[in-house]
């Protein structure tokens, strides 16, 4: 075949626009009501709480910190770069405004759309014989097949869940690489095949530099090679030239997953072992029926069939649950069915062998959650191409044998597309917030512990949380202690911290520290527990016990700021501000840029009577925080103990210039119940402030 020419600017020219139109149009619209979605799960540890993502200036080396900003990490680690740019970009736009990411989300799910419906002409050009029939035949396919996997409710995982952005951008230069592989396979001049050849490589590193899973580009080539340009022969695989290239590619991508793993990826994956509720045998056995699930909500997309969380038996062997054994026959059948149809059905067989495929990284030994939709995004792209290639074969034979079928046909494809358009739409409803997201977990997964407790949590920590909300937020962890997953000891003890924290937040100090302490009775090496006891013991009064869990913690993580900051926070309710001194001295040692580290040392010399150091600390402190109010308050505190009074109403005046009155004396009027930070004196601040607020009223009338 012609190749370059079956593509030339004029063959081409009347599917150029218009598709990629539709294409842009029916997506936004089907994720229209996505803009103002919340941040989710691992969206603040990975974006909002990542410091190294939020950027002041885009220059070179502020953004090459974004790339090892690998939130957890003690050492500095290369972490998925091209993605964590991105987020840091978007930080330096617009910070925690999650409009701005979700519209680089849809953009680049619109662009992978795109570039897949690109790809599919290419490679259904390859199947189908040249000629205006069949071009336009061609065009059709990949048009709907696109549309289709594009407005799939599967990938709203993906695509709405603004970290798995990751997913999106690997799947994005995962198709760019496989389109130029195809490309430098039909180019007509060796100098073509050669850039043509580079930009696949580039491509693929762009790809690994979004998200591990795309490791499987070699492997994928391999597929696109025997397949589309073999036909089904095994021969070529005994080519030098052959063996040369995809060991090439395969030596790339095992450096590459060396240098994003620190060189470790084994030591890694048996590490997250030990934190999961499950056994390497358990996850490798249940992923069989895990997938066909996923396979099931795939061709069956109904709304109420998809969630953040589903309720899975974890398989402990091939005969327990007893769905496991034909699961993986079932998987087996299908693998071995698309190799023996490779030459007849080679869009089936594709389809199938792509999708397993690129299953293999998330969907087998990796020490991953059970289940997550979003990993369907990448290996569902071509699951569509042999249902549209059949449809749409259908439908160009009634055109000419049964006009009236045709016309009956061509509705109720028209009504599928909608359908499932409408379900993509009513799922995505369901990510407005983290109450509507949990709330509908926990309606689909009710023998799950995780989307019970996170309703409760979400409930219990939304700001300004009813009464009504704590008793509802008790009542959903006390029916998740109930629960048989709740039996193993990691799980009971993490909600009875969850339901000590609600009593805590309630004010209910005798109940919070009896609920810590049972938890600690079940697991006295939870750190968790024993960190969170501090609070309601301090605010208590009760600071003997106090410090003896601080002790406690202490001896165990000696260089945990946190706790060396617990401790100091202590001496400082205490009144002993030279014992609490050694403490944040040598928290900040440990945590040096940390602005609260600052603030408490500040506070510390000020009640040392260290003005000026004092002083020139909690100024650090303020600037770090980006002006947050605590630190301005307690400059306001460093100058009437030093008798500066002049200095104090300028930092009182500058106070009521930036913050409404109704947060300033709120945060004056919990100064007392801040466990977490050293202590403020109201009666010190609230004079010069009340001065401040009623100038600026008088001269505002």
């Amino acid at each position: 075949m012609d190749f370059q020419k079956t593509f030339s600017s004029e063959t081409m020219k009347p599917f150029r626009f218009f598709p990629v139109f539709l294409i842009i149009v029916i997506v936004f619209l089907v994720y229209s009501n996505s803009f103002q979605a919340e941040w989710h799960m691992d969206d603040r540890p990975n974006i909002v709480n990542n410091r190294d993502l939020h950027i002041q200036n885009l220059m070179p080396e502020s953004i090459w910190q974004t790339f090892f900003a690998n939130q957890g990490r003690e050492e500095p680690k290369l972490f998925r770069p091209l993605a964590c740019f991105t987020f840091a970009v978007n930080w330096y736009i617009g910070q925690d405004d999650t409009f701005g990411y979700h519209v680089v989300n849809l953009g680049f799910h619109i662009a992978t759309a795109i570039a897949l419906y690109i790809l599919l002409i290419r490679l259904l050009s390859l199947v189908y014989m040249p000629g205006e029939h069949k071009k336009t035949h061609v065009y059709s396919i990949a048009l709907f097949a696109a549309v289709l996997w594009a407005v799939h409710p599967i990938q709203t995982q993906a695509v709405t869940y603004i970290v798995q952005r990751m997913a999106v951008m690997a799947a994005f230069f995962y198709v760019l690489s496989v389109l130029y592989y195809v490309k430098a396979r039909t180019a007509d001049s060796i100098k073509q095949k050669w850039i043509f050849a580079l930009l696949c490589v580039l491509w693929f590193l762009c790809a690994m530099g979004s998200k591990e899973n795309a490791i499987m580009v070699p492997f994928s080539l391999v597929l696109v090679e025997w397949i589309f340009f073999q036909k089904g022969r095994t021969d070529f695989l005994r080519w030098p030239a052959t063996w040369c290239t995809f060991a090439g590619l395969a030596i790339v991508a095992i450096i590459s997953v060396l240098v994003l793993t620190g060189g470790a990826p084994l030591d890694t994956m048996r590490g997250w072992y030990g934190s999961r509720p499950f056994s390497f045998e358990e996850r490798l056995l249940s992923q069989p029926r895990v997938v066909l699930t996923y396979l099931s909500q795939i061709f069956y997309p109904l709304p109420e069939r998809f969630s953040i969380a589903h309720d899975v038996t974890l398989s402990k062997s091939v005969f327990f649950p007893w769905t496991t054994l034909p699961a993986i026959a079932t998987i087996f059948a299908m693998i071995s069915g698309a190799l023996f149809l490779v030459k007849r059905h080679p869009l089936l067989s594709f389809a199938i062998l792509f999708f397993f495929l690129n299953h293999v990284i998330e969907s087998s030994i990796l020490p991953l959650e059970i289940v997550f939709e979003h990993r369907n995004y990448l290996p569902t792209m071509f699951l569509f191409l042999p249902i549209a290639a059949g449809l749409i074969s259908l439908l160009l034979k009634l055109k000419q044998d049964n006009r009236l079928v045709h016309g009956i046909m061509s509705v109720a494809i028209v009504f599928m597309l909608i359908s499932v358009g409408i379900s993509t739409y009513s799922r995505n409803e369901a990510w407005a917030t983290g109450i509507t997201l949990w709330s509908d977990a926990a309606q689909k997964a009710p023998s799950s512990v995780r989307p019970i407790v996170t309703l409760g949590i979400k409930l219990a920590w939304q700001d300004s949380p009813s009464q009504s909300d704590y008793k509802y937020a008790l009542s959903l962890f006390r029916r998740a202690l109930n629960l048989p997953e709740a039996a193993r000891k990691t799980e009971k003890v993490e909600i009875l911290n969850n339901i000590a924290s609600t009593y805590f937040h309630m004010g209910e100090y005798d109940k919070a520290i009896a609920t810590y302490l049972e938890a600690l009775e079940i697991d006295p090496s939870f750190l968790k527990n024993r960190s969170g006891v501090l609070g309601p013991l301090i605010l208590s009064g009760n600071f003997e016990d106090a410090l003896y869990h601080a002790e406690h913690l202490i001896d165990r993580r000696p260089q945990n700021p946190d706790y060396l900051s617990r401790m100091g926070f202590i001496h400082l309710w205490m009144g002993n501000a030279d014992e609490a001194l050694p403490f944040f001295q040598k928290a900040l040692a440990y945590g040096p840029n940390r602005p609260s580290l600052l603030l408490n040392i500040g506070v510390t010399l000020t009640r040392l009577e260290s003005f000026e150091n004092g002083r020139w600390l909690l100024h650090q402190s303020a600037k770090r925080s980006q002006g947050e109010l605590v630190p301005l308050l307690a400059l306001i505190e460093n100058r009437v103990r030093a008798g500066d009074h002049e200095t104090a109403a300028a930092y009182a005046r500058y106070v009521v210039s930036r913050f409404p009155a109704p947060v300033i004396y709120n945060t004056l009027d919990n100064a007392d119940k801040n466990y977490q930070s050293a202590p403020i004196t109201p009666k010190h601040i609230a004079q010069f402030i009340e001065i401040e607020l009623k100038i600026s009223t008088f001269n505002i009338h």
